[in-house]
């Protein structure tokens, strides 16, 4: 009698699902268009093998409850199968005869597909652009994207490693305690709501900048899945932040199906300076297999100073090596599959760095030597819990975000030599016999709540239509609060025989011998809705348009106290609320491996008002024909026309992307000097053009063997003459903005590398890198004639950087020796020297000098 087979007989049974077409097989190395959408993982193989006409064999057990991934484009299909695996746990292996068998298998850690030996990747996945994900290649839009790999190649530890890497992305130093403005195209500006946006992961973290000394903090690079920088107005999908450009930093998944592990450790010596220190760890386990995976991560580095702090009079050593800094990051991040449709994914991530001195030295008492009376330390910290909610709705995703960003940063700044300047009109900045010193405090504090909420259509490559359609809110409250504490008592007498404080500034101190005192807290508000549309005209020509409609409102409450600023204290308020609306068009051509492209955006970012300034401002107020600074300042907007190409050559061996842009900016914000007394305000100053070009090329022209080539021009410009008011005893008005003037952004920008790998033994490889980045020379300040125009400041320095890496990989190691600033360039990155000094009082910074170390990765 025959035995009746059991259930579990009858589920394992077809073990092995055969899904096959009864075409012929076809030889799989030549790309081919594929149009799957997600969906069951057993239907998309199904699908795989209709359109590659290939027989994929599977296991039924392995299949069940997983989704596939999109693939839509032309790939290899070996390339394509193993996108449509991403992530499931799952790999095809190519079968002898043909075809392939789908197993088990053990993807990279990266989220990024990678290839395997001897293929090609289908190019970095970014969801930035257009807010879903897409391969580089195929987003018709200008976009610089380096994932971990590369990163690790490169020795990028900071934002100033990703400038050097990326053309058309600038940061320039925008004060003495290091402060700095990050651009992209020339659309820069130092003060006002930022030009740029700055993303970890879909959260905004930007930071309004007041007067030059508040400045964004961005995530130290360690546990990152790559690091994406586009190019343009993204005001669309992003918002009022993103006017030039965005920066996005993405943090990696959770596997639900292994445990991986990537750890660095990396020691340093710099020349002239202390040893430098790195470790880190993150370990990404499932905890339970395919529907729970955590992920973890912990990170600190210690790096040594180089900088000695010396007596102004004898020059003697006071401090060697003082502008050390330690810095640290924890992130945790779950993923819960609720079910097949809802995933649940709450994160935080905490970074703290703290640095013991800033990195300025004074070039009159010797390169890497200051004269600073005192320590200017600073602490930085910010912590990000994130809820980000994921639902497949069918014929569209569904995805919300919630956020708050908590920031906290602290700062001692010594101001003596800027107050004894001012008193003597720069004949010096410090008083032989007089052991006068001020100590500036200040606070910032930043609380970011928002919410998006945002609908996304199924990208399938055969729909004719797709969308993007969302809701956005922020509420944003920024603090500002500084206390300057001196002995004013005893500088004032010294200075000027006969004189006191009360009868120099008309009172006394405040109580704990302060003598200026401000309390500055900014409130913005943003709401908005937000749309963007494709249509597929033909299956190469595809129309998108975008909307975005925002209303914004701004306030600010400042109140400011002590003999700096006169006789009374000080209280202003102000507040103005917009309606913008910042549309985006784009056309692509696809053809085959290539893509052409044209976009108009628009770019927007809010106005704001001013806080007065102190009575000792009066000089400098009516030097411009004012008796009081602009109580508000307007937004200011820009078109952007962008023209493109991109695309793979040679069977993937070469790919190549570039554009050309032109940028018309409108009520440009900036920041008026009041050199005297070291305040400003906040004006809109006419019109701007930014124009110029973009161009990567990547070329592996023999085995081992790969070249890049990024380089990019940027003339950023006024295009009219913009003045201020007549004032008394003059008959001409004051010079603000000069027609010609460049926007304070380098003109040229390249980057240039190659790696050369050869296999020594099985699973082992020695590989060297090398690359050279230059920046050109620009304009800090406006030329001869214009308001704060200073001839000892007004050149910025071109900055080379020479940095080489050979190591060997074994398996999951990566051991490499590398040295940085090989030439040890001294260029200046920052110089400071007040318009009437009569001495040399210049205060500079330059790169961190020539750095030899040893860096371990391991990944597997």
């Amino acid at each position: 009698m025959k035995r009746k087979p059991s259930f579990a007989a009858i589920m394992a049974a077809p073990v092995m699902a055969v899904i096959a077409m009864a075409h012929p097989v076809q030889a799989q190395a030549r790309p081919q268009g594929f149009h799957i959408p997600a969906q069951p993982l057993s239907a998309a193989l199904l699908e795989f093998s209709r359109q590659s006409h290939e027989l994929v064999v599977a296991a039924g057990a392995l299949t069940a409850d997983k989704r596939s991934h999109d693939v839509s484009g032309r790939f290899e299909n070996e390339v394509a199968i193993r996108e449509l695996l991403r992530g499931t746990g799952l790999l095809a292996v190519r079968n002898a005869g043909g075809g392939y068998r789908v197993t088990a298998g053990a993807p990279r850690a990266d989220a990024t597909p990678v290839p395997g030996a001897g293929e090609e990747t289908p190019g970095i996945v970014v969801t930035g652009a257009q807010r879903r994900d897409q391969q580089i290649l195929k987003v018709p839009a200008s976009i610089a994207a380096h994932d971990k790999a590369s990163m690790d190649r490169q020795g990028v530890r900071s934002l100033d490693d990703l400038v050097r890497l990326t053309p058309g992305l600038s940061n320039i130093a925008t004060s003495s305690y290091g402060g700095e403005t990050i651009s992209i195209r020339g659309i820069n500006s130092n003060t006002g709501a930022s030009t740029t946006g700055i993303y970890i992961d879909n959260t905004p973290i930007q930071t309004r900048n007041y007067l030059g000394v508040v400045n964004n903090n961005y995530p130290l690079i360690f546990d990152l899945d790559r690091v994406e920088v586009l190019r343009g107005p993204q005001g669309t999908l992003f918002g009022s932040g993103s006017e030039g450009g965005a920066v996005r930093f993405v943090t990696p998944t959770p596997s639900l199906d292994r445990t991986r592990i990537y750890g660095r450790a990396d020691v340093s010596f710099t020349q002239g300076g202390d040893p430098s220190g790195e470790l880190g760890v993150a370990l990404d386990t499932p905890l339970v297999q395919d529907r729970i995976g955590l992920r973890v991560s912990a990170w600190g580095r210690h790096t040594g100073g180089y900088i000695d702090r010396v007596s102004p009079t004898t020059g003697a050593l006071l401090a060697s090596n003082t502008n050390s800094e330690n810095d640290m990051a924890f992130r945790a991040e779950m993923r819960i599959v609720a079910s097949d449709r809802l995933t649940i994914t709450p994160s935080v991530f905490y970074q703290n760095t703290r640095r013991d001195d800033i990195d300025l030295f004074w070039p009159s008492a010797g390169t890497y030597k200051s004269t600073y009376g005192m320590a200017q330390p600073d602490h930085d910290r910010f912590v990000l819990p994130v809820l980000n909610i994921d639902y497949d709705a069918g014929p569209f995703t569904v995805k919300s975000v919630t956020s708050y960003y908590d920031r906290r940063g602290e700062r001692v700044e010594d101001y003596a030599p800027l107050s004894v300047s001012a008193l003597t009109g720069g004949a010096m900045t410090y008083v032989p016999g007089v052991d006068f010193h001020e100590r500036s405090n200040t606070i910032t504090r930043q609380k970011n709540w928002s919410e998006e909420l945002r609908l996304t259509s199924r990208d399938a490559g055969n729909a004719r239509f797709t969308w993007v359609v969302g809701f956005f809110f922020q509420n944003s409250t920024q603090r500002y609060d500084q206390a300057e504490v001196d002995n004013i008592d005893t500088l004032i007498p010294a200075l000027f025989p006969g004189w006191t404080t009360e009868t120099f500034y008309g009172r006394g101190q405040l109580p704990g011998n302060v003598s200026f005192l401000e309390g500055l807290t900014y409130e913005t508000q943003e709401r908005a809705v937000f749309g963007d549309a494709s249509y597929r005209i033909t299956n190469r020509l595809k129309a998108s348009v975008g909307l975005r409609v925002a209303h914004n409102h701004f306030s600010f409450v400042d109140n400011q106290d002590g003999p700096f600023v006169g006789t009374e204290a000080l209280h202003y308020s102000g507040e103005q609320s917009e309606t913008p609306v910042t549309p985006r068009f784009n056309l692509s051509y696809q053809a085959g491996a290539a893509q052409v492209y044209a976009t108009a955006a628009k770019g927007y970012r809010i106005g704001g008002a001013n806080p007065q300034v102190p009575t000792t401002c009066a000089g400098d107020l009516a030097t411009l024909g004012l008796t009081a600074v602009p109580s508000t300042y307007k937004s200011d907007s820009l078109w952007s026309y962008e023209l493109g190409a991109k695309g793979k050559l040679l069977g993937g061996k070469l790919s190549m992307a570039g554009s050309l842009f032109w940028v018309d900016w409108n009520g440009i914000q900036a920041n008026v000097p009041l050199p005297s007394c070291g305040f400003g305000y906040n004006a809109n100053l006419g019109k701007a053009a930014s124009r110029g070009f973009d161009f990567q090329l990547d070329a592996k022209p023999i085995h081992g063997l790969t070249l890049s080539a990024a380089f990019g021009y940027t003339k950023a410009t006024y295009r009219t003459d913009v003045f201020g008011a007549v004032p008394d005893g003059s008959d001409s008005a004051v010079l603000l903005a000069r027609k010609g003037d460049d926007l304070g952004t380098p003109n040229w920008q390249s980057s240039f590398s190659g790696e050369y790998a050869r296999d020594i033994a099985q699973n082992t490889s020695a590989y060297f890198y090398g690359a050279w980045q230059y920046s050109s020379a620009y304009h800090r300040t406006g030329s001869e004639g214009v308001n704060g125009y200073n001839p000892y400041t007004y050149r910025g320095a071109a900055l080379n950087s020479v940095n080489l890496r050979a190591g060997v990989r074994h398996g999951s190691w990566d051991i490499s020796a590398y040295v940085s600033n090989m030439l040890n360039s001294r260029a200046y990155t920052y110089y400071y020297r007040a318009q009437a000094d009569q001495g040399d009082g210049g205060r500079a910074m330059t790169m961190r000098p020539r750095t030899i170390g040893l860096t371990a990765t391991f990944r597997n």
